[in-house]
């Protein structure tokens, strides 16, 4: 409303211009809402031409002015040459009766330098004691350098002062600089002195101030910190303007920090923060109680934005570089930390929001955007400064979106690590990237990478182009719960380890990770991989296909064309063309032409232009067909038809899998040389009746064939049609009516339901089992029974004959064997001339169902 407002106004007085109409009076009455709308048209096309950009970013670009940056970093260069032509003379502290000899009070000197400021206030090699120096704007304030010249402060300064700070908290400051000096906080005075709390204490602190430079500058001994880049309070909450009283566009170059009470380099509420080439190491912990000390080399604290660390060293502290906030506190967000070193430190990383990681705490609204490039964690080790803390190379807790990218952690593979991760991703964290990571020599750590899980889990991570060299006994270890997790291109080497990849459960997405020199390469939901990390790809998956839909997360689209489409459940379309699975746990495989699978459970291979029906049923088939359709459960279908609309008219044969009968509309023939139907037959002695003899029966069972006994057929090992061998279980099994029939009856079945892990009911007509019938009774098939013999009934069958036998005759039996006779069944050709010795000959014959009436 605002612009539309000035864009109204502006256009008018530009009608007015063009109207000759008090020309003086338009210009003076809109000049400065055409500077404004000039303004914030350029800040417009600046927002516009850099979209790609941070917004803020790149609004920050553009100076009070209205002239545009290309880089912010050039907009501090203008800031600092504007400092520089604001500053009217050049003058020495010294010439305003500061002594610098370490005993003399030159507070008085330094106030009369500074004044008003748009000075540069020289201040010369030696120690300068003052009870706290406060800096207006347009001020350079510069030293002979870090050792030469040192501020310190004097013997009796409250203990909430600063070395340094800005002067005016309420309305702040701008233009600052200040280089080449060493600051002491002088925490020995008045016998030992602790800091108060709050942002009072430091060395140097800047609080609400807009431009400044901090370069070659030494903090010691600081009761707090020794730089200290924030607001007036610390007390901001996160639903409010936070930033608005922070300092802005602040460069910490050079700088070094050693004997803080808490931590080397902060902010706090600022954003804008150049944090580069700067050394903190040795804190004393002295701001906390013993043995709770945490005291960090650089810490991007309560409601910083937009922080660049570059190219700084860490050392000794209880975390190197940490990026937090309290618990009712916003979190620092959008912070880059580039080419960092941290030696020795307890964590050399760690991003946390207090307050916000168990699973009874709310989660966090804005712990938000960390980028991590290019840095180090060497030998991060225990430090009696905050004694129960464990060693991290890193640790990432409620922060959503980091992304850590080119990272080295380097152990001492002597060192006792207690059995602690190297690396912990953790409370509640999302969204976490982890690329190009190299670690080694953590020894006697668990795990080098851990994901924890549980109750306040971490999810949603990506880890990619992992080297692991001996070092953890665990490679990467995923804890329960933790569902979102992608692992690629990995390589773990370890030595006596003791799993490479250990994952709770088998929702990990796994490709090209390898392990060795582990006891098991990985254990994934209780299934161990002695030699190899198994590839494992989750989500609904398109691969190899010119076109194709995989609508599930369970669902797949394999080597398909034409609109091929997998839309159930657990369902897959391979090699095939304009076909769909769309039942749950169906598949179709190598089809085309429309087919579909609308049933659970079903299967279309090698077909076109079929379907299975039935949307609930489940367990359908169609194989090597067209224009079938399959609306039968639990069956399997074969067939063809011409017309372009399938049909169950089309089928050609059926096999069921209920009822175990199969029907085929044309014949069935063997492409073997058997050439006899057969029957099994019990024997009357209940043993093993030889091939090739003749058998009648005797009260249902069968013996061998006498002189005058009607024969029933021949011991065959040629029959291509077998029946009556109950292969799979107890002949009486099922009850039948008196005909013989099965009696059948509609009975619900339970399946088990592999997602919900429910029975699920199913209706069927299903035989009437016995009562009698017990399942769990090993049963031994007719087959491997001695008393059982096949009996070939009709066809042609090799039998034992007597020396009498001639080819073209007739034979009948005699004591089992053939013998010559004038009707019969017909010789066809002996096959084995009669032998003495074994006492029979063998002759082809043809066997009809009955002789010797």
């Amino acid at each position: 409303m605002r612009l539309n407002r000035i864009m109204s106004s502006f256009q008018d007085a530009l009608w007015r211009r063009r109207q000759n109409e008090n020309f003086d009076m338009i210009e003076v009455e809109n000049n400065n809402r055409i500077k404004e709308i000039a303004n914030v048209m350029k800040r417009i096309s600046n927002l516009i031409l850099n979209k790609s950009d941070l917004p803020e970013i790149t609004d920050a670009r553009q100076d009070a002015e209205g002239n545009i940056h290309p880089v912010l970093k050039d907009r501090l260069d203008s800031e600092y040459n504007k400092l520089l032509s604001k500053i009217k003379k050049t003058i020495y502290v010294t010439d305003f009766g500061a002594v610098g000899d370490g005993v003399a009070d030159d507070t008085e000197a330094f106030k009369k330098a500074l004044g008003n400021g748009k000075v540069r206030v020289v201040v010369p090699t030696g120690i300068y004691v003052v009870r706290g120096l406060k800096i207006p704007s347009w001020v350079e304030l510069v030293g002979d350098g870090i050792g030469l010249t040192i501020i310190i402060l004097h013997e009796d300064t409250p203990t909430s002062e600063w070395v340094i700070t800005n002067q005016d908290y309420v309305n702040g400051n701008r233009n600052i600089s200040i280089r080449s000096m060493t600051l002491d906080w002088n925490k020995s005075r008045k016998g030992g002195v602790a800091a108060p709390g709050g942002q009072h204490a430091s060395c140097l602190a800047l609080a609400k101030v807009k431009f400044a430079w901090i370069k070659d500058v030494e903090g010691i001994n600081a009761g707090l910190h020794s730089f200290d880049i924030t607001s007036p309070t610390y007390d901001k909450s996160p639903n409010t303007d936070y930033t608005k009283d922070g300092s802005r566009f602040v460069w910490i170059e050079n700088c070094v920090a050693s004997g803080y009470g808490d931590d080397g380099i902060t902010t706090h509420y600022s954003e804008y923060i150049w944090i580069i080439n700067n050394h903190c190491s040795d804190p004393d912990g002295d701001a906390h109680e013993d043995g709770v000390s945490n005291s960090n080399g650089i810490e991007i604290d309560d409601g910083s934005k937009h922080v660049w660390v570059i190219n700084n060293y860490t050392s000794g502290n209880i975390r190197g570089v940490e990026i937090k906030a309290h618990a009712e506190w916003p979190a620092a967000q959008d912070v880059h930390i580039i080419g960092h070193v941290s030696y020795r430190d307890v964590r050399s990383y760690d991003f946390r929001h207090i307050g916000h990681h168990t699973v009874d705490d709310p989660d966090s609204t804005t712990a938000y955007d960390i980028v991590v490039t290019n840095c180090t964690a060497i030998e991060p080790v225990f430090n009696s400064l905050y004694a129960a803390l464990t060693p991290r190379a890193l640790a990432i807790s409620a922060y959503i979106n980091v992304n850590v990218s080119g990272f080295t952690a380097i152990g001492d593979p002597t060192y006792n690590y207690d059995d602690n991760p190297v690396i912990a991703v953790q409370y509640k964290s999302r969204n976490i990237g982890l690329h190009n990571i190299n670690i080694r020599g953590f020894k006697k750590a668990s795990t080098d990478i851990r994901l924890i899980g549980g109750d306040q889990k971490t999810d949603n991570i990506n880890i990619s182009n992992v080297q692991i060299y001996k070092s953890a006994k665990e490679g990467i270890g995923i804890g329960s719960a933790i569902y979102h997790v992608n692992l690629t291109n990995i390589t773990m080497i370890g030595e006596n380890g003791s799993v490479g990849l250990g994952s709770v459960n088998s929702q990990v997405s796994i490709v090209g990770v390898h392990a060795e020199g582990y006891t098991l390469a990985a254990s994934i939901a209780g299934n161990d991989y002695l030699d190899f990390v198994p590839n494992n790809v989750k989500g609904g998956t398109r691969i190899a296909s010119t076109s194709g839909y995989a609508k599930k997360e369970t669902s797949a689209v394999i080597a398909t064309t034409t609109d091929s489409k997998a839309t159930g459940d657990k369902t897959a379309v391979i090699a095939s063309s304009n076909s769909e699975a769309a039942g749950e746990g169906s598949v179709v495989i190598a089809s085309s032409g429309d087919s579909k699978t609308e049933g659970g459970r079903d299967a279309i291979i090698g077909s076109n232009n079929s379907r299975t029906t039935g949307s609930s049923e489940n367990g359908k088939a169609i194989i090597s067909s067209n224009g079938v359709i399959n609306d039968n459960n639990y069956s399997v279908r074969g067939g063809y038809g011409e017309s372009t609309n399938p049909s169950t008219a089309n089928t050609k044969w059926e096999l069921d899998s209920i009822s175990g009968n199969g029907k085929f509309s044309g014949s069935i023939t063997g492409s073997s040389t058997f050439s006899d139907y057969a029957e099994y037959f019990e024997s009357l002695d209940g043993k093993k009746i030889e091939s090739g003899y003749i058998v009648t029966l005797e009260g249902g069972k069968i013996r061998k064939a006498d002189e005058g006994d009607i024969a029933l057929g021949v011991i065959s090992e040629t029959a291509g049609t077998v029946l009556g061998q109950a292969t799979f279980h107890w002949q009486n099994r099922f009850l039948t009516n008196e005909f013989g029939g099965l009696i059948l009856e509609e009975k619900t079945v339970k399946i088990l339901d592999d997602e919900t892990e429910e029975y699920k009911e199913e209706k069927h007509m299903l035989p009437v089992e016995n009562p009698e019938f017990d399942i769990n009774e090993q049963y031994t098939s007719r087959e491997e029974r001695d008393e059982w013999n096949i009996v070939g009934l009709l066809g042609q069958v090799r039998i034992r004959i007597d020396e009498t036998v001639q080819e073209n005759g007739f034979i009948s039996p005699n004591d089992g064997i053939g013998t010559n006779s004038e009707n019969g069944w017909k010789v066809m050709k002996i096959t084995s001339p009669y032998d003495e010795n074994k006492g029979y000959g063998v002759a082809l014959c043809f066997v009809t169902p009955v002789i010797g009436r």
